[in-house]
């Protein structure tokens, strides 16, 4: 992430400034080890978080209240922004966040599955999977938009993230297959209760 980070900085500084050709006789050539290093730094990074992970584990209506008012906010702050320059300092910051809260969401989720059943663990699992797919979707977003803001790509056609679409698709199904696991698993929990409520009243009555 660090390379990331430090890669972000000094290739961006040459695409601002420098056309494609001029930015192929650096060391951030096009096609070069570094330019794919860093076009993977994150995919990579997200993916050894989750092995790791994985390794780790061994394999109210105020709040409503509060939610609504919350979004309604931040899309009303959203449509009153008239003029929408593109910033790189400002896309910078949130994409740092959208990394501290992966890796963050990861942390959470490692102290969690230690306390669960067999049938959880494996709803969490798809879960995590889903989230490498979003924090993936992120990335790659990151880096379509941006060639349309920057010196180098002047010209070109506008890029087609087909990439980004089967990104954001496996880590919703992913996501859906845990999240219908975990109530599977909560239904059968609940079903197995009553019944063995049932049957303790039973015996109690005889």
């Amino acid at each position: 992430m660090a390379f990331t980070g430090i890669g972000t900085q000094s290739l961006m500084q040459n695409l601002r400034t420098l056309t494609i050709e001029e930015n192929n006789a650096t060391i951030w050539a096009d096609g070069g080890f570094l330019w794919i290093a860093w076009a993977f730094s994150v995919t990579l990074g997200s993916l050894l978080a989750a092995i790791g992970a994985f390794l780790y584990v061994k394999t109210k209506a105020a709040f409503s209240w509060l939610t609504a008012i919350g979004v309604l906010g931040a899309v009303f702050a959203m449509v009153m922004v008239w003029s929408r320059f593109y910033n790189a300092t400002l896309f910078g910051i949130g994409g740092t966040l959208i990394l501290i809260a992966f890796f963050a969401l990861v942390w959470v989720w490692m102290k969690k599955y230690a306390t669960l059943a067999m049938p959880e663990k494996i709803a969490g699992s798809f879960k995590l999977i889903g989230y490498l797919f979003w924090i993936n979707t992120s990335w790659f977003l990151c880096g379509e938009t941006a060639k349309m803001h920057l010196k180098a790509f002047a010209g070109q056609s506008p890029p087609v993230p087909i990439e980004i679409m089967v990104f954001l698709l496996l880590g919703w199904l992913f996501v859906l297959i845990g999240e219908y696991s975990e109530m599977r698993v909560t239904k059968t929990r609940s079903e197995t209760e009553i019944r063995e409520n049932l049957l303790q009243r039973s015996d109690r009555g005889f």
